[in-house]
């Protein structure tokens, strides 16, 4: 019997696996001038007196040389323009016959090329002018013969290398994707590639562009009968804290190692924000709701990230071009795995230990630290940084308090009390009939305590009294001016179920690292002057800067807008007078304002009410 050579490929073709389906994820590379510009000063422009001498007769007869290169934007293409000096001449003997002494400028406009086997943007010469002292365009001469002979293949020469960045992305992906499926990633990697250059407003865009290939549907995939939710296991809960507190670990380290690279009291205010308001969104993801939540490290990530990118963007411009480089590369590997993560849940995005290693080591390199340690001691690097200054005096030893078991108490150096005050409230929970005498020795200790902040920070003197009003009301409202409370023959300190924790109820998760957490378990004052501390740091640095008086026309609102901020992070300084802001959240606010107003008109000691006085 023959067999129909057609019927035989059309079988075949049924036999042969599908072939995977793939999609395409485009990462942009922004190449700003200053970069451009510094990658010429680089390449190019690397003679004496940072010019560049592109042709001369090795007499100093003839000669072009350019010099202060300018990038721009023109259209859609680069603009090169530099200053040019020009002689034309004839050699006689040793000496030269001088025909013309030329300054004037040369504008050049290229197009960026991706390399199509290397991951590399080189630059092609599509236009150029050439411009006489007197700003008008010269169309002919030996020198625009010059320009286009050595000027365009000079400038040409400039090639922006994408390399590290692809390589770094390379070695990232594996780390974040499934292991079990490593023909996968391979296919995705193979795929990497360097396209879409062109130019924009700021400069040079280049896209890294690789396929991910869809996940056949595996066994996990399917859906399941709804089950009872079994209870969680102290493993399940052991690798979630595990892996956020590495996440709050790396934001540190990252933001840190940013904040270095800038003295911009702007762009640091900036870097704050996104680490503390993280911090904050991480107090909704301390522990998982059921067996077999995901990871919270991929959504932290992505909301962090759309915070960061833009400051990392503006602090690398203007770099050295390694460090810009290393910056470029990381904001790549980052916008990449965003990029994967918005293709859904099939993409197996998962951002590891070893991935978030990985991304550190790229911005920070030769760093000796461990970016996923989670410490616990007070860092004065990172409150130098943030606009803190040095750290607080230590807190008092108070071993009558019971610390609890949120974290393990370090060795205490013996200190002696500082005052008899604060001796006493550290032993103190009062009783119904103590209320009177307890009282009245808290408001001194927060009077005191917001002396000595305003002794030690810049804040105008017209917003003194306000300030003052704020303390004393925010401790009135966070803790009813208490700083432990007794369970059973315990005394222990008065703690939310976010970590919140004393007078202040100060976050020991939002502020580890500007406050000794021990401290502020374990000492009032201590726990008073962190969040004085706080509290002046967004009335002065975000309240009053951001101008939040006159956007209301009450100065007091500033004391609103700081308590927003302190009880929410830097992105609720306005939600007081916001219609959308959540009920629970207005209903927090018009208690503190209810409170301030109290506190205003002298009625401080009406916090009583709290003990049914």
């Amino acid at each position: 019997m023959k067999t129909n050579p057609m019927v035989c490929a059309v079988i075949m073709a049924f036999m042969l696996p599908a072939p995977a389906h793939a999609r395409e994820v485009s990462v942009p590379v922004q190449l700003d001038h200053e970069f451009l510009r510094q990658a010429l000063l680089t390449q190019v422009y690397r003679d004496p007196d940072t010019t560049a001498q592109v042709w001369n007769d090795g007499v100093g007869c003839n000669f072009l040389t350019l010099s202060d290169p300018r990038v721009d934007t023109l259209s859609d293409r680069l603009r090169v323009v530099s200053a040019a000096k020009s002689r034309i001449g004839t050699a006689v003997g040793d000496n030269c016959l001088v025909v013309l002494d030329w300054t004037g400028t040369v504008e050049v406009l290229e197009e960026g090329r991706a390399d199509p086997s290397l991951p590399i943007v080189r630059f092609h010469v599509v236009d150029s002018n050439l411009y006489g002292p007197d700003g008008r365009k010269q169309l002919s001469g030996k020198i625009w013969d010059w320009v286009k002979a050595y000027v365009h293949p000079r400038l040409e020469s400039m090639t922006v290398d994408l390399g590290p960045a692809v390589t770094e992305l390379r070695a990232l992906l594996p780390l974040v994707l499934p292991d079990e499926d490593a023909a996968r990633t391979q296919r995705l990697l193979d795929s990497l590639s360097i396209a879409d250059v062109r130019a924009v407003e700021t400069g040079l865009t280049a896209a890294i562009r690789f396929d991910v290939p869809e996940r056949g549907l595996v066994e996990e995939d399917l859906p399941e009968q709804p089950a009872p939710e079994p209870t969680l296991s102290a493993e399940e809960l052991r690798r979630w804290e595990g892996a956020w507190q590495r996440w709050d670990a790396f934001l540190t380290f990252v933001t840190k190692v940013v904040a270095r690279d800038t003295a911009i009291d702007e762009l640091r205010r900036a870097l704050f924000e996104v680490l503390v308001e993280s911090r904050h969104e991480l107090l909704e993801a301390l522990a998982p709701t059921r067996p077999g939540d995901a990871d919270p490290v991929r959504p932290l990530f992505i909301k962090a990230w759309t915070r960061l990118a833009p400051v990392l963007r503006r602090v690398g411009t203007g770099l050295p071009g390694e460090t810009t480089l290393r910056y470029l590369s990381f904001i790549a590997a980052a916008d990449a795995l965003r990029a994967i993560d918005e293709l859904g849940p099939e993409s197996g995005l998962d951002i590891s230990a070893d991935g978030l290693r990985r991304l550190a080591r790229i911005i920070a390199p030769t760093s000796p630290e461990d970016a996923l340690a989670y410490g616990l001691a007070v860092d004065p690097e990172l409150r130098e940084l943030f606009g803190f200054g040095s750290p607080l005096p230590p807190p008092q030893d108070n071993p009558d308090v019971d610390p609890g078991a949120w974290f393990s108490s370090p060795a205490w150096a013996a200190i002696e009390p500082e005052t008899a005050l604060v001796s006493r409230l550290n032993r103190w929970v009062p009783s119904g009939d103590e209320i009177d005498a307890y009282l009245p020795l808290v408001r001194d200790l927060l009077r005191t305590t917001s002396d000595g902040t305003l002794a030690s920070r810049a804040l105008d003197s017209k917003f003194h009294r306000l300030y003052r009003w704020l303390v004393l009301a925010t401790a009135w409202q966070e803790s009813c001016w208490r700083q432990f409370v007794r369970q059973g023959n315990a005394v222990k300190p008065i703690e939310s179920k976010v970590g919140s924790v004393g007078l202040m109820q100060v976050n020991q998760r939002v502020w580890r690292g500007f406050y000794d957490v021990q401290g502020l378990r374990k000492d009032i004052a201590y726990n008073a002057g962190a969040g004085s501390e706080i509290l002046i740091h967004y009335l002065n640095d975000y309240a009053v800067a951001k101008k939040e008086h006159t956007k209301t026309g009450n100065v007091d609102n500033l004391a609103r807008a700081a308590y927003a901020a302190y009880n929410g992070g830097p992105g609720h300084l306005g939600r007081y007078r916001k219609p959308q802001t959540k009920r629970m959240l207005r209903k927090i606010d018009e208690a503190f304002w209810s409170k301030y107003q109290a506190v205003k008109l002298g009625n401080e000691l009406g916090v009583a009410a709290c003990f049914g006085r």
